[in-house]
């Protein structure tokens, strides 16, 4: 019976022992819960935002970090001029709180920060295109004189190639100066293997050979369209064929063939873009590369409508205006 006591009063002892120990822990859980600051750290990319907390403008720009909040849930907006604002909300927890926003510009100023880029495209899609109708016009006059010179054999040849790149698209004629010469170059001047061109020359050929065969149709219907008289009157005159051509026949066709001409360079122009499926730098292809780093094609596009729009209306009133001159030298 005296042990019986004995172990009674040690269990009741441990279970006071073991009490006292669990309301002490309790207490000092509450008391570290009690005494952990809410911290709420913001930051902005770029930096520099105002925060709006709640609806309430907070003092201090991004990176900013705000100390004694409540927690709870809370509605962060941050502010920057030429960006737009962003705003998202937070559940605040006693202890660190973070939250990043990522701001993107406004239309107007992604459009001012792209437009150098733009430019510098625009550049090379002029430059090739001038040359490349440039070119065409070469390549064009001879076609174009070669269908309609009284020699069955040029005829056959101008008019097999005329009809064949007017027939087919661009696009094709592209690949198959990009990708299909590089293996029959390989064969004619190597050991079978391709030899790769570059987009450059690709480009410039492709655009120049298609380029020659619209300007050689314009040339033909050019020369055409002057009286056959005048070239019998000039033959009656004593003047070759050749000569008559040169002296009769295609001054005259000069002045006929400007606007449709200057209508080509135009359409070249813009066909220029085609380019950038073979990586060739230009307009298209600076859009292209902005899109996939920016994600934001609606602007870029519209941006780039714009420049080949201030690049078509300069020509056009050229080409305008030098038309009403030469009617006028008539």
């Amino acid at each position: 019976m005296k042990h019986l006591k004995t172990l009674l009063a040690m269990l009741i002892i441990a279970i006071i022992f073991l009490f006292a120990a669990c309301t002490g822990q309790a207490q000092e859980t509450v008391e570290d819960t009690a005494g952990t600051e809410t911290v709420l750290r913001i930051t902005s990319n770029p930096e520099g935002a105002e925060v709006f907390i709640n609806g309430e403008p907070y003092d201090g720009v991004t990176p900013l970090t705000i100390r004694g909040l409540s927690p709870g849930r809370y509605s962060v907006e941050v502010v920057k001029a030429r960006y737009r604002k962003e705003s998202r909300y937070v559940e605040v927890k006693p202890g660190e709180n973070a939250v990043r926003f990522s701001l993107a510009e406004t239309s107007l100023y992604y459009l001012w920060k792209i437009t150098p880029l733009l430019l510098l495209g625009a550049v090379m899609t002029l430059f090739l295109t001038i040359i490349s109708v440039f070119n065409g016009i070469i390549i064009g006059t001879f076609a174009g004189m070669a269908r309609v010179v009284p020699v069955r054999l040029l005829n056959i040849i101008s008019g097999v190639y005329v009809n064949f790149f007017r027939g087919t698209p661009l696009l094709v004629q592209i690949f198959m100066i990009h990708f299909g010469l590089p293996p029959v170059l390989g064969s004619l001047f190597g050991d079978g293997t391709p030899i790769p061109l570059n987009p450059f020359l690709s480009a410039f050929s492709a655009l120049s050979i298609n380029s020659g065969a619209y300007v050689a149709e314009i040339i033909r219907a050019g020369i055409q369209s002057i009286d056959r008289g005048q070239m019998e009157a000039a033959r009656s005159l004593g003047m070759s064929y050749w000569q008559a051509m040169r002296h009769i026949i295609l001054p005259q066709a000069v002045k006929r063939v400007i606007p449709p001409l200057g209508n080509e360079f135009i359409a070249m122009l813009k066909d220029s873009s085609l380019v950038s499926v073979i990586g060739m730098e230009e307009l298209v292809r600076k859009a292209q590369v902005i899109v996939t780093r920016t994600y934001r094609p609606t602007e870029t596009w519209l941006g780039v409508g714009l420049v080949f729009l201030m690049m078509t209306l300069p020509f056009t009133k050229v080409v305008t205006e030098l038309e009403r001159r030469l009617k006028t030298g008539d």
